[in-house]
């Protein structure tokens, strides 16, 4: 029921001027998160000296996963793991707070640098940065170094910089290509010895990411991240942690290569004993929200409470068995079946789910030519409550908007294969997400970070508070708390997929992932009559200004039906989207 907890004349007069503010103002998305604060893990880097990386997870032996270095075929990469600053800026950058140029150092012996890497102001490395040495196994050398260097850009000390700076791009050698950029605080050729140059069959092509830095004074100028042209479990594309830069994203094009994993080899993968011990260390705990009433369960106690199957044309549904062998296989989300819950009466119980029966399901696969390993944490909700719109000061039930059956929902850990360390996690929320380093997460226990799932809509978030699906103090609220309602994902998973491990080593994957249609049916209402059920919820006076606010909430708040499974989703094989 809608809440109304400051003086009304006040208030009306308040939002009636925000209302005539908002109609000039378009609409995306916004978030307000509660003051709580959290633990961080942050690494502060001193604006000048040396900083390193320390490798954290030593998984034991069995395979190359967390030793170090990984070897592909001609060639053989590690992590940096220490760097000596060169040059760095009080602007530009994230949040305008300034940007730092790096050179990696103290390499380990027969290791040779890539490339300088570009740091944020806030002292965080995002992913790893590579170096890489030859095997000796081919008579045509994996590295060799560059011919010489081209001046791409300078500036001579200027406004809030301390040094002069020069950025060079190596010279590749025939049949070689250029990984990374060099920078000095000199006029001086860099040494051809600074970085190596790959052997071209062993890199393959890569693109801009996102803008790192950016300059306008002698010249334009953009540095940015480069990641991969093409990304997902079976691609061989690796990401060196390097940057490219120029004066526009074109410059790149051709010019600066990332490396390739040739044969595909997944001799860096974590193995099924180690799988299970990056679960059991970096297993996030979920809070959910205080008045939650839709909670996770295990898909076979779901499957236990007489669920039903139904299909197109049939008027008689099927049951659906505990393991959901009968359901049909295979294909693709062709609206012919659906599922729909019980219809003797026990619907509501089932809705509710059981947290003491809840198990958390995982999906682990290669990322990044299998540098990484992507661990994919789903969770089963038996149903999806509504969704509650706030209008400024204003909460509204939106009655049956935002229901449907079943919800699936996931947080993807990024972890290096060669450190065995974390590195992201993806928290995915409605139709997107997004990807938060390993040390702006909130630890609870160990390793073991929190990850806080919204009511009722169940999206997963890195903090408590309000998140809001609008702007502007209109739009559809995400709320998050901690409570007593937990879910210790490192003690109840089953892992359901991990195609790299093999036919032998692979868990068998359970019937019901194979399932890709629709998990619940089409809630059908109308739209229109739902809203005005809401609004007569609030005096009469403000029922004008609620409709046309209203007018203002997200699309996707509109129109529901049951989600499809794991297995449908883009992420499921490719990367997350954001």
């Amino acid at each position: 029921m809608a809440c109304f907890s400051v003086d009304l004349l006040a208030w009306l007069t308040f939002l009636c001027q925000r209302f005539l503010a908002l109609l000039s103002c378009s609409s995306s998305a916004s978030c307000c998160h509660s003051k709580n604060r959290w633990k961080r893990r942050t690494k502060d880097v001193e604006k000048s000296g040396k900083f390193s990386r320390r490798q954290v997870f030593p998984c034991g032996p069995g395979t190359e996963f967390a030793s170090g270095s990984i070897s592909f075929g001609d060639i053989v990469i590690t992590e940096v793991t220490e760097f000596q600053q060169v040059w760095s800026t009080s602007s530009g950058g994230a949040n305008n707070k300034g940007v730092a140029f790096y050179r990696p150092v103290n390499l380990p012996q027969g290791f040779r640098s890539l490339g300088y890497l570009i740091l944020q102001d806030d002292g965080l490395i995002e992913d790893s940065v590579l170096a890489a040495k030859s095997n000796g196994s081919s008579t045509i050398p994996a590295l060799s170094s560059p011919k010489g260097y081209t001046l791409v850009w300078s500036r001579v000390k200027a406004g809030n910089s301390s040094k002069s700076v020069y950025f060079w791009q190596p010279i590749p050698p025939d049949g070689y290509a250029t990984l990374g950029y060099v920078i000095t605080t000199t006029a001086d050729v860099p040494s051809t010895d600074e970085v190596a140059c790959v052997r071209a069959d062993l890199t393959d092509t890569c693109e801009m990411n996102a803008i790192a830095w950016e300059a306008d004074s002698p010249s334009i100028f953009k540095v940015w991240n480069l990641t991969p042209c093409k990304v997902g479990s079976n691609s061989l594309g690796i990401m060196v942690g390097a940057f490219g830069c120029g004066t526009d994203p074109t410059s790149n094009d051709g010019c600066i290569r990332c490396l390739r994993n040739t044969s595909f080899s997944l001799s860096g993968m974590p193995s099924q004993a180690q799988l299970n011990s990056l679960i059991k260390e970096y297993g996030p705990i979920i809070y959910l929200h205080p008045s939650e009433k839709y909670f996770p369960c295990s898909v076979s106690w779901f499957f236990d409470k007489n669920v039903l199957l139904y299909s197109a044309g049939q008027n008689t549904p099927t049951r659906i068995s505990t393991d959901g062998s009968n359901l049909p296989q295979g294909g693709s989300d062709d609206d012919e079946y659906w599922i729909d819950l019980p219809n003797d009466g026990t619907a509501d119980e089932v809705k509710a789910g059981s947290l003491s029966n809840a198990k958390v399901y995982i999906h682990a696969k290669p990322m990044f030519g299998a540098v990484f390993t992507d661990v994919a944490f789903w969770f089963f909700y038996a149903f999806n409550g509504s969704a509650t719109a706030k209008l400024e000061l204003v909460n509204l039930s939106l009655g049956k908007i935002g229901e449907h059956v079943c919800d699936w929902e996931h947080v993807t850990l990024r972890i290096s294969n060669l450190t065995g360390k974390l590195s992201k996690v993806f928290f995915s929320q409605h139709s997107s997400g997004v990807w938060v380093n390993a040390a702006d997460l909130e630890y609870a226990e160990g390793n073991r970070f929190i990850v806080y799932s919204s009511k009722s809509g169940h999206a997963s978030y890195p903090h408590p508070g309000l998140v809001l699906q609008g702007k502007y103090g209109v739009g559809i609220r995400n709320d998050t708390a901690k409570s007593e309602f937990i879910l210790h994902s490192s003690q109840h998973f089953e892992i359901i997929s991990a195609d790299y491990l093999g036919n032998e080593n692979a868990p068998e994957e359970p019937a019901w992932l194979q399932y890709m249609r629709k998990w619940g049916p089409k809630i059908e209402y109308e739209t229109k009559e739902e809203i005005e059920k809401a609004i007569h919820k609030a005096p009469s006076f403000l029922r004008p200004t609620l409709r046309s606010l209203i007018k203002k909430l997200p699309d996707e708040v509109f129109g529901e039906e049951g989600p499809t499974g794991p297995k449908e989703k883009s992420s499921w094989m490719g990367d997350e989207q954001v």
